[in-house]
């Protein structure tokens, strides 16, 4: 058929379903059981109330977190509406595709995302997600003509999700771990052939093509990523430096193609991280706990070096970012079950100390429970944890005794009372039965 006979057709299509999506989207807020409303937006869940307070709250940080960057007063001069649904419970997905977690549509001012599957997702959480689809708001509103730019919508967005964002604070690292893996191995496998081009003429169908989109997101960051952090001053804004980029040519954007693959492709992501864990200043504290974080997610040769990092954060001058070390190096070992194999001198000093830290009644109580809690899963050569957690059900702190409990029933074959009620605040007499069981379990496992 003709394509002149098929424009029309497409046109009345696609007009006919955007009456329908409006239409839908007007009334689909009755369909949910729960509604909050804030300044700038409204959120419909049918989660409970506890889980729509949280998330509105958080949702209310990132607002006033981006009014900040943006330099938007309030009240707010719109209103936005959230739908946090459900339907993809269970559904993992591994790759880096944040459309299929939640999606915005500008003309409607309507955020969907799919809050489970954001939740359980490997690479992304709620929280992140909805920092992507809410830049995408701001962005939006504040930059006239981005939506036709989609390199630079996604880009940016991409940039802005890895904000750490807290009440009345905000830090933006820009640096985002998933997108830098895959868009070294983009730019690797296309050596001879200019991507920056075809990427910034690139319309929305082109852009969400299934079999490159993945490619797009991440070279969109990465673009934007050396826009933002190597063409311009460090002393301007980040909506100074946003704002630039938005009136930058084409032309003169895919003229730096050379500069920008050799900066990403020379960006070494753990040495980036450890630089990052390492800032000292007041105003980055947040970007260094967010760094050290990140560094117990690594995988494959980026192990070793993490977890050398990490055991060397625990001679930092900071409490917090030692305290965070010691939790990112737990992680870091159980999710790689090969590491202490790898440098198992210094995971043994590093394990010894840690067990010193659950042991000492004059440390921390929130940090020994936080330790306690991440040896879940926790595998060493020769590190049996059980004694001293069983030790460590008689601490005079309860939130102590309720974490080795709690870590007690996945490492050990023993049933045990679970309840952090049980352990908090039942009666001595009733703790101490349970903990004679415990010991005498442990004197049977040695005869064995």
């Amino acid at each position: 058929m003709p394509s002149r006979i098929i424009a029309p057709a497409l046109h009345a299509t696609r007009f006919a379903a955007v009456i329908l999506l409006c239409l839908v989207s007007c009334g689909c807020g009755l369909a949910y059981k729960n509604r909050l409303s804030r300044d700038g937006f409204v959120v419909y869940t049918n989660d409970g109330q506890g889980f729509l307070e949280k998330t509105g709250d958080q949702i209310e940080t990132i607002y006033d977190s981006l009014a900040k960057v943006f330099e938007i007063p309030k009240p707010f001069p719109w209103t936005t509406r959230i739908f946090l649904d459900g339907q993809a419970e269970g559904v993992l997905d591994y790759s880096y595709n944040p459309d299929l977690l939640g999606y915005y549509v500008p003309f409607l001012q309507m955020i969907r995302i799919d809050s489970r599957a954001a939740a359980s997702n490997l690479v992304s959480d709620l929280d992140q997600v909805l920092l992507h689809e809410i830049a995408h708001h701001f962005l939006v509103n504040e930059l006239p003509g981005i939506s036709g730019k989609c390199w630079l919508n996604e880009g940016l967005a991409g940039n802005l999700e890895v904000g750490v964002i807290e009440k009345d604070r905000a830090e933006f690292p820009l640096l985002n771990p998933v997108l830098l893996k895959i868009a070294q191995r983009k730019i690797t496998e296309n050596k001879s052939r200019p991507l920056l081009a075809d990427l910034l003429q690139s319309d929305w169908t082109d852009f969400h093509n299934e079999e490159t989109r993945e490619m797009n997101y991440a070279l969109s960051w990465s673009i934007v990523y050396h826009l933002l952090t190597r063409e311009f001053p460090a002393t301007l804004s980040l909506k100074g430096r946003i704002n630039r980029i938005h009136f930058m040519d084409k032309t003169e954007i895919s003229a730096l193609e050379s500069g920008w693959r050799k900066n990403i492709m020379g960006l070494d992501l753990v040495a980036e991280l450890s630089r990052l864990a390492r800032l000292a200043v007041p105003e980055k504290k947040m970007t260094s706990a967010w760094a050290i974080k990140e560094l117990c997610k690594v995988r494959g040769a980026d192990v070793r070096r993490s977890l050398e990092t990490l055991v060397k954060l625990f001679e930092a001058p900071c409490p917090q970012t030692r305290e965070e070390a010691y939790i990112s190096f737990l992680r870091l070992l159980s999710s790689n079950p090969q590491a202490p194999f790898l440098e198992p001198e210094q995971t043994a000093k590093a394990l010894t100390r840690l067990q010193a830290i659950i042991a000492d009644s004059e440390a921390s109580p929130l940090l020994r429970a936080r330790l306690v809690a991440n040896l879940e899963r926790h595998r060493t050569l020769r590190n049996d944890w059980i004694p001293l957690l069983v030790d460590t059900l008689e601490d005079s702190r309860p939130i102590v005794r309720a974490a080795a409990a709690s870590a007690l029933s996945k490492m050990a074959s023993k049933p045990t009372i679970v309840s952090p009620a049980f352990w908090t605040s039942a009666p001595t007499s009733k703790r101490n039965d349970e903990v004679s069981e415990w010991k005498r379990w442990l004197v049977d496992r040695s005869r064995r």
